[in-house]
């Protein structure tokens, strides 16, 4: 386990509540750093809360109220995590173009607000496929794809660079794990038994977990770099998208999924940016933040991190919702559970001390007359306490009838 960091930050991450963005707070917390992270729902501000971070709700549109969180938070550096909804699971990009004017508007304001906040550091996270396919893996300065469909992920960065501040974009690997909403929507996809559009050509990929471990590891670099740098982020082993969704249902334990191309119709249409993804060789090298910043992948292949992600799914499974709000229920079972005929034992009698000196017997009171008992028209009830001994006894003499039924297949 990494020692807690020698300078804890305060630091704000965005698109916090799920994802890489939740796997970087937790990390950071756990590190010692203090962490806000942003939220959208109740839903969202629970995970961050369960984390240990503090949720918050800025509108991610307007600086001024990114500034407000910032100023708030007393916060030193900022984790962008927002665009990781563009870097997941090629096979769920269907929707990236209908978000571009967003992704490319939330880090204008970010950007903005983090400038004059004058916070130390900004991370940002950014996609890998950026990159010109067919030129081998690709390393930091390798030349950009020029595509129209990538052009609102390159604004985006460039408005980063452009900012003044210092730090790092993150151009990570297809980013997948437990609380990515793609990976989810993608074990939904092949439990369901639906057909999976095919990906034939080997690309990179990341745990979230190890996506947020080199965050960590970029913001509490001594080395400042020089404006903001793009650095590389992906695992070991390279595989295609066909053979992620394969790791995936084994992980699952089931059948592995079909996979299949676009049909000749779909050959006529022009093609979405799934197609283009799906059909593209998209490696990247990541050698300069492992010699760089000593970063290390804990999830080197699909196999390792596959399993990381079932089993959260599965902490998740065993302990339902519903297991909550019978928890009142249960501690009355248990409270009835004790043997209320058992005697009690006999109070020991105080010994009895000689008194230095008598003191005069007080005088005893005089007698009070007990007024009579109001009238009533039922029966004189018994002892309260020994009615609600009884009560809860009964309770409980019906609750294990009903759990015997229930294992009985009643």
């Amino acid at each position: 386990m990494m020692a807690e960091a020698t300078n804890p930050l305060n630091i704000l991450v965005t698109g916090g509540a799920e994802g890489a963005g939740l796997a970087t707070a937790r990390a950071l917390l756990k590190r010692g750093h203090k962490v806000a992270a942003t939220a959208c729902d109740s839903e969202g501000a629970l995970a961050i809360r369960m984390a240990g971070a503090l949720p918050v709700f800025p509108d991610l549109s307007r600086s001024s109220a990114i500034l407000s969180v910032l100023q708030l938070t007393e916060s030193d550096a900022i984790v962008h995590a927002g665009p990781q909804y563009f870097g997941c699971a090629p096979h769920t990009s269907d929707e990236y173009a209908a978000h571009g004017d967003q992704l490319v508007e939330y880090s204008a304001a970010v950007t903005e607000a983090a400038k004059e906040r004058g916070v130390k550091r900004i991370i940002s996270l950014s996609f890998g496929y950026l990159y010109e396919a067919g030129l081998g893996a690709a390393k930091e300065g390798s030349p950009d794809a020029h595509d129209g469909d990538y052009a609102p992920m390159l604004l985006a960065e460039s408005l980063v660079r452009e900012s003044g501040l210092s730090g790092f974009i993150v151009r990570s690997a297809y980013i997948y794990g437990g609380g990515s909403a793609d990976t989810v929507a993608l074990a939904e996809s092949i439990k369901g038994s639906r057909r999976l559009p095919a990906g034939a050509l080997p690309a990179s990929w990341i745990h979230e977990d190890d996506l947020a471990s080199a965050v960590v590891s970029l913001l509490e670099t001594e080395s400042s770099p020089e404006g903001v740098e793009i650095i590389n982020a992906a695992a070991n082993a390279a595989a295609t998208p066909n053979a992620f969704c394969i790791a995936l249902s084994k992980a699952l334990g089931l059948n592995a999924p079909g996979c299949e191309s676009a049909g000749f119709l779909a050959m006529l249409r022009e093609k979405s940016l799934r197609d283009k993804l799906l059909e593209r060789e998209i490696i990247i090298d990541s050698g300069q933040l492992r010699e760089r910043f000593a970063w290390q992948p804990r999830h080197a292949d699909l196999e390792s991190g596959m399993e990381a992600t079932a089993l959260v799914w599965r902490m998740q499974d065993a302990v339902p919702a519903e297991a909550f709000y019978e928890y009142e229920d249960a501690a009355h079972a248990a409270i009835a559970s004790f043997a209320y005929d058992v005697a009690l034992p006999e109070p020991v009698a105080a010994e009895e001390s000689t008194p230095a000196a008598e003191a005069p017997a007080a005088p005893e009171p005089a007698p009070v007359q007990a007024s009579a008992p109001p009238p009533s028209d039922g029966p004189t009830p018994w002892n309260e306490d020994e009615a609600k001994r009884e009560e809860r006894r009964r309770r409980a003499l019906e609750r294990k009838a009903k759990r015997a039924a229930k294992s009985a297949g009643g």
